[in-house]
């Protein structure tokens, strides 16, 4: 095993790859004390595992759920040469958690970084991301940006599809 590999093994750098330029994956003194900050931190390890040849954007998740305090569940985007199949760091660490059993999201956390690796505090989640972590969360649910705040989806989801919304049809 490569030192690279070594690094990677023990939580280090993100995973390697030629065209992929390698992230440093620190972690802030503070944030063992809060938790926003732990959850930002998680994120941030999250994102030096994504695969992003296409965008270069390196987008890492991180999602508490109140129904099982404690645990974190890490999701990175993953891309696909046909972007259709290609999946948001929200949706893939929501589907951890639920897979593990959670499912009360209370909060998601989000960072990106570029192709040079500096901070991209400009995204948002995409309509479906919004639409998953309404059917897990609801309006109130935090989602914490790194370097942008904290919000709740209705800032961003403001009519949610749900079981108390009509769809109208066409021609009506």
């Amino acid at each position: 095993m490569c030192d690279d590999c070594v690094a990677v093994a023990n939580g280090l750098y993100p995973l390697h790859h030629p065209r992929q330029r390698r992230l440093p994956m620190t972690t802030p003194d503070h944030a063992t004390t809060d938790p926003v900050a732990a959850l930002i931190a998680e994120a941030l390890r999250a994102a030096g595992h994504a695969h992003a040849p296409y965008s270069g954007w390196r987008v890492g998740a991180a999602a508490e759920f109140a129904d099982q305090p404690g645990a974190v569940h890490r999701g990175a985007n993953v891309e696909n040469g046909s972007y259709g199949l290609t999946i948001c760091a929200e949706r893939t660490a929501i589907f951890a958690g639920v897979v593990a059993g959670a499912r009360r999201l209370r909060r998601v956390a989000l960072v990106c970084r570029d192709r040079d690796g500096a901070a991209v505090p400009e995204i948002v989640p995409c309509g479906a991301c919004l639409q998953v972590m309404t059917e897990f969360g609801g309006p109130d649910t935090e989602i914490v940006i790194e370097g942008a705040g904290t919000f709740r989806i209705r800032d961003f989801l403001p009519r949610p599809f749900g079981a108390g919304v009509t769809v109208p049809r066409a021609g009506t």
